[in-house]
């Protein structure tokens, strides 16, 4: 707590995201996700700002990598002619549109919105804004769409859903509304796993509402008939129509292309559903230590700002070197010392930007033994 609280009077002023922060024509955005968050993840403080979150405990349960490519590269490319990026993952096919105040979805081709298993051109109108440039502190951003999709009941697999019904059913239709509301209400200092940024904390709520209608014969009078409310229910095709409210809580950096960390809240809106968090480059190429062999590396201040004192109860005997990685995986710095070399070290941080690093202890083998993270932060 005590390191907290010095944090908190350490951070300066919020960032203003501007469109550097868009993706681009051949960026590769890399993600990870945590299906089942510890109950410790807490993305919902009050509003305000000089504050940390801190989600280092998340486990990367799936990973992502979303490639921007040009439109013409997707085979519905036709479809979304204002686009001047696409995605292309797993027989979906995303076109977007990026002007120097927007970064918006223009719509996919994929499968439908309610997983009947029909493969759809889906346009959203107006397009779906992602981000906005500038955004501060502070901001406000209320936005709509409507989504309408029909379908003949002769292809499949409608075909088969209604080979058994006694009306006439000639053809289904899908009516989705989204209204979003987009609150720009705190800034701090956000770490994930490998890493920490300057962030804005974006609280999103949408309401969604999807509607299903049948255009029937009744009586000799052709007649759109809205099924929402006649399947109802909790279960298969019923917990896909009607009212959803989803909240989720998205965490942006001036500094990176990815959103640091998104947050789905339950549905009770009490805890963490599902994370996604930017995934950083781990140190997958050192050798684990066994915890019982692991070394105590004592570090001070932290979080530091000027110079940083590291220490170990018990050095190894036999020599060992300290490396400093960034929140990027990087080797920033790297000290080999003698087993002569007891007392703590030292280390100016002038020329380190700020962000989480870690130090890295391994002995003379090369063999990890220890490591401690810590803040760099200015004034």
């Amino acid at each position: 707590f005590s390191i907290f609280s010095i944090a908190l009077n350490q951070l300066n002023g919020q960032i203003t995201l501007t469109n550097s922060s868009f993706p681009v024509l051949g960026d590769t955005l890399k993600y990870a996700s945590d299906n089942n968050p510890p109950a410790s993840i807490n993305p919902f403080t009050p509003p305000g700002g000089n504050q940390i979150w801190d989600f280092s405990a998340l486990h990367a349960d799936n990973t992502q990598t979303i490639v921007f490519r040009a439109p013409g590269s997707g085979q519905h490319a036709g479809d979304f002619t204002n686009a001047n990026l696409a995605v292309l993952s797993n027989g979906t096919e995303a076109y977007y549109k990026t002007t120097n105040t927007a970064f918006q979805l223009l719509g996919y081709a994929g499968p439908d919105p309610v997983k009947l298993g029909i493969q759809s051109v889906v346009k959203f109108l107006p397009p779906q804004t992602e981000r906005r440039a500038p955004t501060n502190f502070f901001d406000i951003n209320n936005s709509s769409n409507n989504l309408i999709l029909t379908f003949p009941t002769t292809q499949p697999p409608l075909d088969s859903i209604f080979s058994g019904s006694p009306l006439n059913v000639d053809s289904l239709r899908i009516r989705i509304y989204s209204s979003r509301t987009e609150v720009v209400d705190a800034w701090g200092y956000c770490l994930i796993p490998g890493g920490g940024y300057q962030v804005l904390r974006q609280k999103r709520t949408e309401y969604k509402i999807t509607n299903m209608d049948v255009f029937l014969n009744i009586g000799g009078i052709n007649m759109w008939v809205d099924l929402t409310t006649l399947i109802g229910g909790s279960t298969g095709l019923g917990s896909l129509l009607g009212t959803d409210t989803i909240i989720t809580y998205h965490f942006l950096s001036d500094m990176a292309k990815e959103e640091i960390a998104v947050m789905e809240l339950n549905q009770d809106q009490n805890g963490v559903r599902l994370a996604q968090f930017k995934n950083l480059v781990a140190l997958s190429n050192l050798e684990p230590f066994a915890d019982e062999n692991r070394l105590s590396l004592n570090v001070f201040p932290n979080p530091a700002s000027e110079w940083v004192q590291v220490d170990c109860p018990d050095f190894p005997q036999d020599g060992y070197t300290l490396v400093l990685f960034d929140g990027f995986g990087h080797v920033v710095e790297s000290q080999s010392h003698s087993g002569l070399s007891q007392g703590p070290l030292r280390l100016g941080m002038e020329r380190f930007s700020q962000g989480m690093y870690e130090f890295v202890l391994l002995d003379g083998k090369g063999k990890l033994i220890g490591s401690k993270r810590f803040l760099v932060l200015r004034h």
